[in-house]
Order: structure tokens, then C-alpha cells, then sequence
């Protein structure tokens, strides 16, 4: 009977050792595995007592939103399984173009839901983090967002999701004040959890931004995805090289590359590379976009605030906007 006593003792033990409230986590960005942002999260989530599998693109795969890579065969970096996190994508560059296929973030998310989650829990994740993205992702850049696409898949699985993106210019120190921000919020969703209930409503999450300050910030705030991008607007241009604030991100890339060493010679590189050539370049506040509602999660960021704006994962318009568009269509529709 002792050794009876000893194993329910022990399994009890281990049933306990687990915070209640613990989550099982699938974390994923659009940055990869590489970035200081989600390793900091990942470690995070984990001493906050979560379960957590990470499966992210195996290189950079901003603005892809949701692209995926149909019925084409994909590498899988397992080579850190045991730590929990894999990669998706191939990574060798002497691959032929034609056959070289990147795990975008998309594809990413659905590995950690339908093969990791699978091998670690039997089971769907209660929760999948996108994130902390390195840029905001505010207003109608959302579309384009990597880090949003891998948050509206799980989504339309019916998996919670919350996508997490940090300012741009957030000093590195500050990662883990991200990653304390959102572990915050996923502790305050557990808390309000209803038994046997998910931790937010079917098909439904979360876009999370942190704002350049976060020693200082203003504290949380609910927002509106809207329009508003922080002031962030995309234009096409016949000449890339006459947008300087464009040739001034390309030269500090240059610069952390080792390919100039001062901005004056990695400028002039960057205007001769673009010079004369069209595409899509950034704007800042040019009133492109016509968006000054004050709970709109670009006005909000820009005062200091972390902003939570709800989404769905859909491109449905409110009631309102359907019902005033359908009323022009009546003629058509029987």
C-alpha cells in the first residue's frame, strides 16, 4: 500500500506543480526566431507558467500578411525542438528561386496549431501570441501585417489569438517591459476565464501596440484598429531615391550591415541604388489618410498609451455600413 500512497502522492504533487492558470501557447511573429523581442517573450510567458511551443518563419517575412505557400513542399528547422521552438522555411540560398520556398508568418502559425500543439498537447492551443512585432502595426497597415495574418488564422480556427507589435524605436532594454505588458493582459483574460470557456469569445483576439516609451507610458487604453496608422502612409513613386526618410532607413540598414561606415556614405549608396527607379515608398503625416477619430489606435500610440483594439479576423463592415450599402443595391437583389 506504501508505494500506492507514494505514486497519488506524486501525481498529485505533479497535477498541482501547474499553475491553474496556465495556458498552452503557441508564440509566432513574422521576424523569425532570431529577434530579441520574442526570445524575451517566450522566456516571459514560460516563467509566468505558461506552456509554450514557438514556431515563427525561419527569415524576415514582414508585410507578407496572409500569404501562404499552397501544396509546396517546406523545410522545417526542428534542430531546437526539444527547447520548444522550431522554424518554417528554407533558409539555403543556393536553392533555385523557382524552389525556394519561405515559411511566411501564416504558415508558421499553422505548424505551431496543427503539428507542434498536436505533438505537445493532443489538442488545439488555448492561445496564440503574434508577436512582439519589430514596428507598430496600427490602422489600415494591419492589411499587409505578417503579424496580423498569423493572428486572423488562428483566429478563423477558433483559436484565440493576440497580436503584439512594439514601436519601432523601442530601445532593446525595453523588450522585456513588452513582454511584462502582455503577459499583464493575458493574466487579466485568465482571471475573468469562465470554466471550460476559451479565454476570449469564438473567433475573436486581440491587436496589442506598445508605444516608443515604455518606462513612462500612459497606461492601457481601448482602442479602434480605424485607419490611422501612427501617421505611417505608403505611396507610389516614380523615383525612390528623391524619398529621404526611405534613403535614411536604407542607409541605416547598410551602416548595421557593415556596408558604410557613416550615414553621409551609406546615403549616397542608397540614392544611387533607387535613383530613378518606381515603387511603393513610407510617408509620414501627409493626410493620405483621413482618419482623426481620437480612439483610433494610431492617434492613441503617438500619446503614449498600449492600445487594445479587438478584432475578428474578417473584412465585414459594421451594421451600419451594410445596412447604408445595401440600400443602394435593393434594385438588385430579390
Amino acid at each position: 500500500m506504501k508505494i500506492y500512497t507514494f505514486l497519488a502522492a506524486a501525481i498529485s504533487a505533479a497535477t498541482f506543480s501547474m499553475p491553474a492558470s496556465a495556458l498552452n501557447i503557441v508564440l509566432t511573429n513574422d521576424d523569425s526566431w532570431n529577434t530579441h523581442n520574442i526570445q524575451t517573450m517566450f522566456t516571459a510567458l514560460t516563467k509566468a507558467g505558461h506552456n509554450v511551443v514557438m514556431s515563427t518563419p525561419c527569415t524576415g517575412q514582414s508585410g507578407k500578411g496572409g500569404a501562404i505557400h499552397f501544396l509546396k513542399a517546406v523545410n522545417i528547422d526542428r534542430s531546437k525542438v526539444k527547447q520548444n521552438q522550431v522554424c518554417v522555411g528554407d533558409t539555403d540560398e543556393s536553392i533555385a528561386h523557382d524552389k525556394f520556398v519561405e515559411g511566411t508568418p501564416v504558415m508558421a502559425a499553422l505548424y505551431g496549431i496543427d503539428v507542434l500543439a498536436q505533438e505537445k498537447w493532443s489538442k488545439a492551443p488555448d492561445l496564440l501570441i503574434s508577436g512582439p512585432n519589430e514596428g507598430n502595426n496600427l490602422g489600415y497597415v494591419t492589411n499587409n501585417s505578417g503579424t496580423l495574418g498569423a493572428a486572423n488564422a488562428a483566429i478563423a480556427r477558433g483559436v484565440p489569438a493576440i497580436a503584439v507589435s512594439a514601436h519601432h524605436e523601442m530601445d532593446k532594454n525595453s523588450a522585456g517591459l513588452v513582454a511584462k505588458a502582455v503577459t499583464e493582459i493575458v493574466a487579466e483574460l485568465v482571471k475573468k476565464q469562465q470554466p471550460n470557456q476559451a479565454i476570449l469569445p469564438k473567433f475573436t483576439g486581440l491587436n496589442i501596440n506598445t508605444p516608443k516609451n515604455m518606462v513612462d507610458h500612459k497606461g492601457y487604453k481601448f482602442s479602434q484598429v480605424g485607419w490611422n496608422a501612427g501617421g505611417l502612409e505608403f505611396k507610389f513613386t516614380s523615383d525612390m531615391s528623391q524619398d529621404k526618410l526611405a534613403m535614411g532607413f536604407v542607409a541605416q540598414g547598410m551602416i548595421a550591415k557593415g556596408y558604410a561606415t557613416d550615414m553621409a556614405q551609406a546615403t549616397k549608396i542608397a540614392e544611387s541604388q533607387y535613383k530613378d527607379k518606381p515603387g511603393v515608398s513610407a510617408a509620414f503625416n501627409q493626410g493620405l489618410v483621413d482618419d482623426n477619430n481620437q480612439l483610433s489606435e494610431g492617434i492613441l500610440i503617438n500619446k503614449g498609451f498600449i492600445t487594445i483594439s479587438t478584432i475578428d479576423g474578417t473584412m465585414q463592415a459594421s451594421q451600419a455600413k451594410t445596412t447604408q450599402t445595401q440600400s443602394k443595391l435593393t434594385n438588385l437583389v430579390k
